[in-house]
C-alpha cells in the first residue's frame, strides 16, 4: 500500500510541474490531492519534491514564476538557502553549511575532551 501511494505522490507532483504553466490552479489541485494521500497513508513525501511544497499556503513552488531563491551566507550562522514563496511571502530556509562541525577524532580514553567538544569554523 505505501509502495502505491509513493509512486502516486511521485506522479501527481510530476503532473503537477508538467501542468503549472497552462493552468496553476490545476498543479495546486494535484499538490493538495499528494498531499492527501501522503497524510492518508502516513508515507512521507520525498524531500526532492518536498522542497517545492511552500511551507505556509502549501501551493507549488516553480522557480522564476512564484519562487524566489537566494543562497546567501552570515558570519555566525553559516551558509543557507533561503525560498520566498511570491504567493505569500512566506520565507524558508534550508542549512546549506552548517557553523559547528564535529570533531571527528575524538578520544574517548582522554578524560580532558569529551564527546561534546565543537570546532567552530572561522567564516
Amino acid at each position: 500500500m505505501q509502495k502505491l501511494a509513493r509512486g502516486r505522490i511521485k506522479d501527481l507532483m510530476q503532473f503537477a510541474k508538467e501542468k503549472h504553466p497552462e493552468d496553476p490552479e490545476l498543479a495546486n489541485h494535484y499538490v493538495t490531492l499528494a498531499r492527501k494521500i501522503a497524510m492518508g497513508t502516513k508515507v512521507k513525501i520525498p524531500l526532492d519534491l518536498k522542497r517545492y511544497i511552500c511551507h505556509n499556503c502549501k501551493e507549488l513552488l516553480v522557480p522564476g514564476k512564484n519562487m524566489r531563491f537566494r543562497i546567501n551566507s552570515k558570519k555566525h550562522y553559516g551558509t543557507y538557502l533561503s525560498v520566498t514563496c511570491l504567493s505569500c511571502g512566506h520565507i524558508t530556509r534550508y542549512m546549506i553549511k552548517g557553523r559547528a562541525k564535529r570533531k571527528s577524532e575524538v578520544k574517548i580514553d582522554d578524560p580532558s575532551q569529551s564527546k561534546t567538544d565543537f570546532e567552530y569554523n572561522s567564516g
